[in-house]
């Protein structure tokens, strides 16, 4: 089952880019900055979205892309569907993951895991933004331009070590919402999500985090 969640987080958003017109900024205003990304990440209640997500593999050249749909409510209730090129979902909702695969079922309970309730808190942080001020696991740059944030977040919790070598994620400056994520993972393939289509404070049903 650990498998399973860590193969999700390993599908997740091409290589960890820096552009040349983003700047690093001051202390005082990154600390400005996050402060204004954590605050419009908690007036969100609901996030609706689709997703494209490519994927690169250290030992191949070829580009792997995914499509799908992302659904998350307050505090902490997450759907992640995979529509293309297969059919894969995952829920975190009510301290539990649930994996459906095709026709197969799965489900674990979030409290019987500390590595689970890690990784559940690191999806959910990096969808809205609030994983910049989980400060025990990573440490956090902000650069900028004149139309985006980028957030540059290297691991310090070892579980988190293990799992990526640095995040990156984008903010829309002017919504201070999340545009995209890219990952480095320790093994060496990189990972990118672009969100599309965005949708907060939507109305959802309850049936939107739970398997059919």
């Amino acid at each position: 089952m650990r498998k399973w969640l860590l193969a999700l987080l390993l599908c997740l958003p091409t290589a960890l880019t820096t552009s040349m017109a983003q700047k690093a900024v001051t202390k005082a205003e990154q600390e400005r900055i996050i402060s204004e990304i954590n605050t419009a990440a908690q007036k969100i209640r609901t996030l609706q979205c689709q997703f494209v997500q490519t994927k690169e593999l250290s030992i191949m050249n070829d580009k792997m892309v995914s499509n799908g749909t992302m659904a998350f409510a307050s505090p902490g209730k997450l759907c992640w569907h995979y529509t293309s090129p297969y059919d894969y979902t995952f829920i975190i909702a009510d301290d539990k993951v649930h994996i459906g695969k095709g026709k197969s079922r799965n489900s674990i309970d979030l409290k019987s895991s500390q590595a689970f309730q890690g990784i559940a808190k690191m999806i959910a942080g990096s969808v809205t933004g609030k994983c910049l001020t989980q400060t025990d696991d990573f440490d956090v740059k902000i650069q900028a331009d004149d139309k985006v944030y980028v957030a540059n977040l290297t691991p310090k919790a070892k579980r988190m070590k293990k799992m990526f070598a640095a995040i990156r994620l984008t903010f829309n400056r002017t919504t201070r919402t999340m545009e995209r994520v890219e990952m480095k993972e320790a093994g060496g393939d990189n990972t990118v999500i672009a969100f599309q289509n965005v949708k907060q404070n939507q109305p959802l049903s309850e049936k939107t985090f739970a398997l059919d």
